[in-house]
């Protein structure tokens, strides 16, 4: 199928994240969520690997195949470096004291996890030197990542292995509100309390200028919202394959579920989550607990006017 950058093929894919969102659709109230990563003090193995996935069982985690879940809903995956990564299960805006449990047993597991196995997390937004650390994580999508962004910049691979982020999510209601909410999020991501840390920045700023940033978003663009969805559309097609090298839209593969996959390849500082489904904001660097509940009361206290 030879796919040519229209307005008729952007609606088409816009029309299916609508539908998408509009699948999966919730009612009020209003919820939040996060994921918070750690980057180990030394630079991780697979076999530290193996070990964390024996130790998390016994720490009342369980294996759910791809993941570790806890009886509060709090689960843990890993990222190409060895980073742990907690998700949140959904928060509502008024329950402080849900939030601060979920931090504390981030807090008990990863000291668990020092004094067990030695394996020290470090609440750090970058660590140099890992780019050429071990791959942890093999499943296909990974190697072929990481084997794209060998080739597509100059520190991707510092990315995969030697970054980690706090990453914030606000539900999706619906479609209809879909696109203000997308560049309210876009918005905060560029004021001064959410902005990555420069050397994270950095980093993404060379990592695949196509996959990465917040180039379809236009601050205070007289166009208005309703066509930030097309934007950010035309910026996925136009992201490279990780496979092909060439514009997504270039490719042999343009389905809708060949489209959706490609998006989890995507690092912009703002973009969908389908899970939630949310609107995930991707800049602020891991942090320690203290300043992330500043950040979280401040994030979730900006859609007051929307609960």
């Amino acid at each position: 199928m030879n796919f040519k950058m229209n307005k008729d093929k952007l609606k088409f894919f816009v029309d299916k994240i609508i539908d998408a969102i509009n699948i999966k659709s919730t009612s009020g109230p209003r919820t939040f969520g996060f994921e918070y990563e750690f980057l180990s003090r030394a630079p991780f193995t697979p076999e530290d690997m193996g070990r964390l996935y024996d130790l998390l069982p016994r720490l009342g985690f369980n294996d759910c195949a791809a993941s570790f879940e806890s009886p509060s809903g709090v689960y843990i995956t890993f990222e190409p470096g060895g980073q742990i990564e907690y998700h949140s299960p959904p928060i509502l805006k008024q329950d402080i004291d849900g939030f601060n449990r979920i931090n504390e047993l981030i807090l008990d597991t990863n000291r668990a996890i020092k004094e067990r196995l030695g394996i020290d997390y470090l609440s750090t937004g970058y660590i140099p030197g890992r780019a050429n650390t071990p791959l942890c994580l093999k499943t296909e999508r990974y190697i072929d990542l990481h084997a794209s962004l060998k080739e597509s910049g100059t520190r991707g691979l510092e990315m995969m292995k030697g970054s980690a982020s706090i990453h914030l999510h606000v539900v999706i209601f619906n479609a209809d509100e879909l696109p203000g909410l997308f560049a309210r999020v876009c918005g905060i991501s560029l004021t001064e309390n959410f902005l990555m840390g420069r050397e994270r920045r950095d980093i993404w700023n060379n990592t695949d200028p196509s996959r990465c940033g917040l180039p379809f978003f236009k601050f205070l663009d007289e166009k208005g919202s309703d066509y930030i969805l097309e934007d950010y559309v035309r910026f996925v097609l136009e992201a490279h394959d990780i496979r092909a090298k060439s514009p997504f839209h270039e490719g042999p593969d343009i389905s809708p579920d060949s489209f959706f996959r490609h998006i989890t390849t995507i690092f912009s500082d703002v973009r969908i989550n389908f899970k939630g489904p949310t609107v995930e904001l991707r800049t602020l660097d891991s942090m320690s607990i203290a300043d992330f509940g500043l950040k979280w009361k401040r994030f979730i206290s900006l859609f007051d006017d929307i609960i």
